[in-house]
């Protein structure tokens, strides 16, 4: 084989390695979008099922590990105290999105909104494990001045 040919298979196979490679970040960017959508969407969920006191179904359609580390009661007394003292939600804007990836595990997506409710304003945090196209919630925080003082 002459100093040509190995040039020339050489170059086919950097070629081939960038095609993959853009393919695969295509491919994940694309999945990135949709799991961003899954976990907004489940925002939505989870905003209507506060504002109509569905508490339980909240907590029963958590992840696992959620549920290690929280149990239903003081989660029900969580949401509920936002509830009824923030009142319904009114607007939320979102205004943070990070996604992570672990293999084998799915992904994770954390949006933080800034969310107007009828009687305060509190930023909160979801964390949704992403999996077979479906979001579990991982974790809910609220940080609230509202929350605390009313």
């Amino acid at each position: 084989m002459n100093v040509n040919q190995r040039k020339r298979i050489l170059g086919n196979c950097c070629f081939g390695l960038v095609v993959l490679s853009v393919g695969w970040i295509m491919s994940a960017c694309g999945s990135s979008g949709k799991n961003i959508q899954l976990a907004k969407d489940s925002v939505g969920m989870f905003h209507a099922q506060l504002d109509t006191e569905q508490y339980n179904a909240i907590y029963a359609a958590t992840d696992e590990k959620f549920k290690i580390a929280s149990t239903e009661a003081d989660f029900v007394k969580l949401v509920q105290a936002v509830h009824n003292k923030l009142g319904v939600v009114q607007d939320s804007k979102l205004t943070n999105t990070v996604v992570a990836w672990y293999s084998g595990q799915g992904a994770t997506v954390t949006l933080v909104y800034d969310t107007k409710f009828s009687q305060g304003t509190g930023r909160e945090q979801f964390l949704w494990h992403i999996k077979d196209n479906q979001a579990t919630l991982y974790g809910y925080h609220i940080n609230s001045n509202d929350l605390v003082t009313q």
